[in-house]
């Protein structure tokens, strides 16, 4: 969810919540319509990479581009926030939705989605998903957390 022109206010945690809710599941209801059958069974996520894939590999518009990544990303995060105990915020730094852990890691499953469809499958959303779940990166994955300035002060003075 990137604002190109904000006007007004930038959204609030739970109005981003209720809107990738919204986006999430019009994205499993259009998906039907692919031949896919997406639920909220974590268990099935790595469907997703596959769906990412062939959407890529149609060649379709930015358009619709821009509109599935809204919606897998929607999907995506919204799986994170079920099973994990995630929340939805609205990062103003990024001016995007983003997930965020109960201890303040924040994730950002539009891009991820993004880069699964633009850069191919070394950007594993089934990965992503797993990272959110358990906490430890994939073998192999360039996942980081990345500490606010005053954290690195604060270490210090210890």
């Amino acid at each position: 969810m990137r604002a190109k022109a904000q006007q007004g206010p930038p959204p609030s945690d739970a109005e981003t919540a209720a809107h990738m809710r919204d986006l999430a599941e019009l994205f499993v209801e259009h998906s039907r319509a692919d031949g896919y059958s997406f639920d909220w069974d974590p268990a099935f996520i790595h469907h997703l990479d596959n769906y990412c894939a062939e959407f890529a590999a149609a060649k379709p518009s930015p358009e619709v581009t821009h509109s599935v990544i809204l919606g897998a990303g929607a999907y995506l995060g919204e799986m994170i926030v079920r099973e994990c105990g995630w929340r939805w915020v609205y990062c103003g730094d990024q001016k995007a939705a983003a997930v965020e852990s109960p201890d303040g890691m924040r994730g950002y499953p539009h891009n991820k989605v993004a880069k699964r469809i633009h850069e191919g499958n070394t950007h594993d959303l089934e990965a992503f998903f797993k990272y959110a779940v358990t906490g430890e990166a994939p073998r192999g994955s360039a996942a980081r957390v990345i500490k606010p300035s005053w954290w690195r002060r604060l270490r210090s003075r210890a």
